[in-house]
């Protein structure tokens, strides 16, 4: 019975925080109302969830990534692993912080999605949509005539990350920034083994950190302000099972 009742608990939950989104959404059509994405429109149909579209409407999506990545702006190249909706290669196009983003998606689904965006932001002709990132990835990074200092590497690609980033593609890349979402937890193998395995692909002229999210800031935006406290609580979480985590890698000098 109590199993039943927790089932039912986070049911209620997960509804609750994707009805909110989506009105949100839709009261303000699928436009971004702050941060550097400001202005950006969304079309909303994609293979990811929709519950959090009230995070970035506001600009408070992922927030702790999106400090690190703009840090490093503005840059030639952001290649998005796992580019889902194409939040961030359309966003980062649009606001000039890149002049060119690569995405690579598995689903036709999000390949849809992402040129839709893309369209709808005027931003189409400096966008290239792939499939998905392969264990031989090195090889069509190759392909692709990347300036490596000047190139951002995202990559959340649920698991993956463990066989597509690779030591041969780091150094194939030298110079390059990456910004990666650890999922060993998804994976039934050694969870301490996985984290060091990619820990131990960049080479010593990298520095690593792990990056954890934090709270999101909400003070100043007078729609969250007017919610009541268990809503705007839904709104501002990305609904993670566990704690969110990147592993932020850059070069300690440039070459």
């Amino acid at each position: 019975m109590v199993n039943i009742l927790n089932s039912l608990e986070k049911a209620i939950v997960k509804h609750r925080r994707k009805s909110l989104s989506r009105a949100i959404f839709a009261k303000h059509n699928g436009t971004i109302q702050r941060g550097p994405f400001e202005g950006m429109q969304l079309n909303g149909v994609a293979n990811i969830s929709q519950a959090a579209h009230g995070l970035k409407i506001f600009g408070l999506y992922e927030s702790p990534i999106m400090d690190t990545m703009l840090e490093w702006c503005p840059a030639e190249v952001l290649v998005d692993i796992g580019a889902g909706d194409g939040y961030y290669p359309v966003g980062m196009l649009r606001a000039n912080l890149v002049k060119r983003a690569v995405c690579f998606e598995a689903t036709e689904a999000g390949r849809k999605a992402i040129q839709i965006n893309a369209d709808l932001n005027d931003v189409g002709d400096r966008i290239e949509i792939r499939g998905r990132a392969s264990s031989d990835f090195t090889k069509t990074i190759e392909g692709l005539n990347l300036p490596p200092q000047q190139t951002i590497i995202l990559c959340d690609i649920e698991g993956g990350e463990f066989e597509v980033i690779t030591r041969e593609l780091i150094e194939n890349l030298s110079g390059a920034k990456f910004v990666i979402e650890l999922h060993e937890q998804l994976i039934d193998q050694d969870k301490t083994q996985l984290r060091q395995k990619i820990l131990s692909a960049f080479p010593e002229n990298y520095q690593t950190t792990i990056l954890s999210d934090s709270p999101r800031q909400w003070k100043g935006i007078p729609e969250l302000e007017a919610m009541h406290d268990l809503d705007r609580a839904l709104i501002t979480s990305e609904g993670r099972k566990l704690l969110g985590e990147w592993l932020i890698a850059e070069t300690l000098q440039e070459e």
